[in-house]
């Protein structure tokens, strides 16, 4: 049986286990949704215990006592340890989420710069792993990105800065990429099959390292 803050404290494992790992673990709805449900009954209780805490001091303003003194000491530390509890709770949260949601950035640059309207440019294991709101956060990213672009810029942010040599490229699948759109319609990169295709359509994933041009 887990107690207050273990939880969260596995969400920090799996963000630091997965730091330098080249794939996206898999959404752990299951602990934030734990981690949610106990920040909204520290609130509760934290909210009971300042209720106690003012009733206490107000009597005891009339009729100060001992006991009345002990009692609003107790709930005083209550209502601290309940409070530092819960805010250790929301940076845990805020800390996984905020690792996951660089590792998506980081990786839609590597692909083009942002500037897909959805999730469909990112690899397929990455695809895999991703909750609805990180879905609903790259197209919202993507969409700031391609508006900032098209109000200010006239270059594209994530084209290569050394224009290639060759217009079509052999390459070769080190990761799956899954189904991806070309010029000339969706090709499937499949790991360690070999593939010639336009430059500009797969730049982007010779960057990030999911495909290896073959010389």
């Amino acid at each position: 049986m887990s107690v207050y803050g273990d939880d969260a404290l596995r969400l920090i494992r799996d963000a630091k286990r997965t730091a330098d790992s080249p794939t996206l673990s898999a959404y752990r709805d299951d602990l934030v949704r734990n981690v949610q449900m106990e920040m909204r009954h520290l609130t509760t209780a934290l909210r009971d215990i300042m209720k106690e805490r003012t009733a206490v001091a107000n009597a005891a303003q009339s009729q100060p006592t001992p006991e009345a003194e002990e009692s609003f000491a107790g709930l005083t530390v209550a209502g601290l340890m309940h409070r530092s509890s819960l805010q250790r709770s929301k940076r845990c949260l805020l800390a996984y989420s905020r690792h996951r949601i660089d590792r998506i950035v980081d990786t839609l640059w590597d692909l083009g710069g942002g500037s897909g309207s959805s999730a469909a440019a990112l690899p397929a294991d990455m695809k895999r792993n991703l909750s609805p709101l990180e879905t609903d956060f790259i197209a919202g990213y993507t969409a700031l990105v391609s508006d900032y672009r098209g109000r200010f810029l006239d270059v594209d942010l994530g084209a290569a800065l050394v224009p290639p040599r060759d217009l079509f490229a052999e390459v070769r699948v080190l990761k799956d990429c899954g189904e991806v759109q070309t010029e000339n319609g969706a090709v499937r990169l499949v790991k360690n099959s070999q593939h010639y295709l336009r430059r500009t359509d797969i730049e982007p994933f010779i960057t990030a390292g999911y495909l290896r041009h073959i010389e």
